[in-house]
């Protein structure tokens, strides 16, 4: 799909703000000397694009919500919800990128993306799942959502961070050409670059951010619809583990989340609305073996 190129593979290097950024401000548009895409925005789908049952229904909900679209999303997300559910979420991230790489592909030289830029295109690329979930949320269905849209957001956030650190480790026949390799920005390295790569960083964590409080919202109401929420205690502190781990990769390969590059920062406040779960698990699992009374957890 990609053409070639010769360049040899380069090792990975921090991604790091400039220290007279300001806070972080979502932007939909490129404000760098390069031009930017055409959008930063939803692309439009070309109809020959594979695009799977599950983007379809996403992006039909992102537009607005029909009860019938969201017992469509139930059946789809209850019927892949075992190792199929991946494969189903990286088919959506690879359709992302291959948008991405329409708009993108005849950059050249300075105009190239920088790595940081890559990950923001195809982070604002599926930001419809975002809308399509804030948008089921704020309709108040009579329809159990939690558990279909916590395994959405849950593998969403897998599947991206392990896209990013594929492109990151990949070779040099993995590049796109139209992205700078780490060799290009050191010799372009200038103060445009600087702000270019910084404000990558800031749109990155706005979006994460985004993602982190509709996340919460989700599993507060995975939690209230559960019949016995504490017996799910260990599962949601397992995928909180496994999103601690993704994070610190993101931010060690990006420069995503905080100074120290541990990813402490990211998706901070559903990893602690998570270990709030488990931990109340944990605490009625403890006092049931020494038979106290139990009383109900907020």
């Amino acid at each position: 799909m990609h053409t070639t190129t010769q360049s040899p593979h380069t090792p990975t290097r921090k991604r790091t703000r400039s220290n007279s950024t300001a806070g972080p401000s979502r932007k939909k548009q490129c404000s760098n000397e390069r031009q930017a895409c055409p959008s930063l925005q939803e692309s439009p789908i070309k109809a020959s694009a594979p695009v799977c049952n599950l983007e379809k229904i996403l992006r039909r909900l992102a537009q607005g919500v029909d009860v019938a679209t969201v017992q469509n999303l139930k059946k789809v997300v209850a019927a892949d919800v075992g190792d199929d559910m991946p494969v189903l979420v990286q088919s959506i991230i690879e359709h992302a990128q291959e948008l991405v790489a329409e708009r993108c592909c005849n950059y050249k030289g300075k105009n190239k993306l920088l790595e940081g830029e890559l990950y923001v295109e195809w982070l604002i690329e599926i930001e419809y799942i975002l809308d399509a979930v804030e948008n089921m949320l704020a309709a108040k269905l009579h329809i159990t959502l939690g558990r279909v849209l916590f395994t959405l957001l849950f593998h969403l956030i897998e599947e991206y961070i392990s896209a990013v650190d594929s492109y990151q480790d990949g070779w040099s026949h993995d590049r796109f050409p139209w992205v700078m390799t780490l060799v290009e920005e050191a010799n372009a390295a200038n103060r445009a670059i600087d702000h270019r790569s910084s404000e990558a960083v800031e749109t990155a964590e706005s979006v994460l951010d985004r993602l982190d409080k509709i996340f919460v919202r989700v599993i507060r109401q995975f939690k209230a619809e559960s019949m016995d929420y504490r017996r799910l205690a260990g599962l949601v502190g397992m995928k909180e583990d496994a999103i601690a781990r993704s994070c610190c990769l993101l931010s060690e390969q990006t420069g995503f989340g905080d100074a120290d590059e541990m990813g402490f920062e990211l998706l901070s406040e559903s990893r602690e609305a998570m270990t709030k779960w488990r931990d109340q698990g944990k605490s009625k699992a403890k006092r049931r073996s020494s038979g106290e009374t139990e009383e109900d957890d907020d």
